[in-house]
């Protein structure tokens, strides 16, 4: 068999007189103890070049396909006299863990001494493939050899890539405790929400979506999840049944991606279309940075067509340009084929938590204020917008504030060929009376950009009452509105919920029953019974 040989590039020590042999003595082998000092050097190289070609055993994959090259090592000789290796660069992962192995098994040797302190000393080498005999290095290539520094910096450098996979951590469903938001379907809330009203809770139910932080508390999602699993081995199924497409989890950072499939077909009697059917594509994406920052996005591409009189309801609302309609809840939708809709929808969010009372969001996407399955104060039919979102939580209050960018899609307002851009804020307190009993306070205020006034920092003003300020900006410059809830939780099984809002009221042209435009104000009324 070929002895391995190496043409070994040794280089100095990593202090200010690594190079002056004056000063510095290299790492002694139990064999080269006798030798003189212009020798130890030398008798290093000899020693530790023959220990690797003795122990080391070529790969096979290298022998059959006839490799020729290099494995190049950087190492360390420590105080105690220990070999550390710090990085190899090999074609093969067989040569890298042979490198590995080879150098664990070299003995504890004599440090190395700089002015007769003992350092340590960092090396690099390289083992040429196939194997060769030991050849002393020339002094000429010794001095071209000591002037290549091997900083402790250019290491760690080279070593980056490789520890961010020696770094990640088994995912552990870690959204259920962030600040992600919990994607907001009454069906998918009915999972906990008897949880969430059980009599003499503190939590506050009106103001959607929930993130998981708070849900948590009284909401098993991973036992909840437990029950769903499947099991199974496979790749496939585990990522089909089990876990994300894409789950990963560092240090101090996570985050999945997952894709999003919905496809259905129905029939529409009395219709002169063939029927309906949904086909949504799409991808969510969640994580997060810290403990305190997390994100989500997310984007559909949809197609569809539905029964005949939603089809109707979307194209009466036509917005300006080309386009048929809009689909509730969705956006804007554009012709598919004859009588279908193609409607791409995007959203996204930032959601940071700097203090455990408080969660600031921005983002794009839509919000909810209600126990119901439709709200008067602020409802989730409406097409997803850019918002910013306060939640404050003390006591037994919690307080929202959101503003919001909307566009107007009407023909008749568009301007310059583009939609009418409008503006809202809206203040909502919530607050638990008792451990039945929760009373909620709204103010919403809505205007447009007036003498180019933009977004009114008047109303950025978390803590105010809106009224008063739509009020001193002029009788047409927006249009305020107030509004109530109500929540009495009559046992764990039965909430009875309502809603009132008011725009505008003249007690006597209410008394007179003339049906006045003056009068502008509705209710709802509602009750709910978990586990019928």
């Amino acid at each position: 068999m070929k002895r391995l040989t190496l043409l070994i590039a040794f280089l100095s020590f990593l202090n200010a007189f690594s190079q002056d042999d004056e000063y510095s003595k290299p790492p002694i082998f139990p064999e080269c103890a006798d030798e003189v000092i212009e020798n130890l050097r030398e008798c290093f190289n000899a020693t530790l070049y023959n220990f690797i070609i003795d122990n080391y055993k070529v790969s096979e994959i290298a022998k059959s396909e006839e490799y020729s090259g290099k494995i190049g090592v950087l190492f360390e000789v420590d105080k105690e006299g220990n070999f550390k290796v710090l990085y190899i660069d090999a074609f093969y992962d067989e040569l890298r863990n042979e490198t590995n192995r080879v150098f664990d098994l070299l003995p504890q040797i004599k440090p190395p001494t700089y002015n007769g302190e003992v350092t340590f000393s960092q090396y690099s080498m390289e083992i040429p493939i196939p194997l060769q005999e030991y050849q002393a290095i020339s002094q000429g290539e010794k001095d071209i050899s000591a002037q290549e520094q091997v900083s402790e910096l250019e290491i760690i450098a080279k070593k980056e890539f490789d520890s961010i996979n020696g770094s990640l951590k088994p995912y552990e469903d870690d959204e259920y405790s962030s600040q992600v938001n919990i994607p907001f379907t009454h069906s998918a809330y009915s999972r906990f929400d008897r949880s969430m009203n059980l009599v003499g809770t503190n939590s506050h139910t009106a103001a959607k979506p929930f993130v998981y932080a708070d849900v948590s508390k009284y909401h098993d999602f991973a036992k909840e999840n437990e029950t769903l699993l499947k099991g199974s081995d496979s790749w496939w199924s585990r990522k089909l049944w089990d876990e994300h497409l894409v789950q990963l989890k560092g240090k101090d950072y996570w985050f999945t991606i997952d894709p999003i499939f919905d496809f259905s077909v129905g029939k529409n009697t009395d219709s002169d279309h063939d029927g309906t059917f949904n086909n949504t594509r799409g991808v969510y994406i969640q994580g997060g940075l810290g403990k305190k920052l997390n994100f989500s996005a997310s984007i559909f591409e949809s197609q569809g067509r539905f029964p005949d009189y939603f089809n109707r309801f979307a194209e009466t609302l036509k917005p300006f340009g080309p386009d048929p309609g809009v689909i509730p809840g969705r956006g804007i939708a554009k012709r598919f084929k004859k009588d279908a809709y193609d409607f791409p929808v995007a959203e996204g969010y930032l959601s940071y938590a700097p203090a455990d009372f408080l969660n600031i969001q921005f983002g794009h996407g839509k919000n909810f204020i209600g126990d119901g399955y439709r709200s008067l104060l602020m409802s989730d039919n409406a097409s997803p917008y850019p918002f910013l979102k306060l939640n404050t939580k003390f006591w037994k209050i919690k307080y929202t504030n959101t503003w919001m960018w909307l566009r107007d899609l009407r023909p008749e307002v568009t301007e310059d060929g583009a939609f009418l851009t409008k503006y809202m804020a809206n203040h909502y307190l919530s607050w638990n009376v008792s451990k039945r009993f929760n009373l909620g306070l709204f103010e919403s205020v809505m205007w447009t950009n007036t003498n180019d006034r933009g977004f009114d920092v008047n109303y950025l003003n978390p803590v105010i009452f809106y009224r008063a300020i739509e009020f001193a900006t002029g009788p047409d410059a927006g249009n305020a509105i107030i509004g109530l809830s109500s929540k009495f939780k009559w046992n764990d099984q039965v909430n009875l919920y309502g809603q009132f809002i008011l725009d505008e009221f003249s007690l006597n042209d209410v008394k007179a029953g003339n049906k006045s435009w003056k009068n502008k104000f509705g209710f709802q009324l509602g009750a709910k019974y978990y586990n019928a």
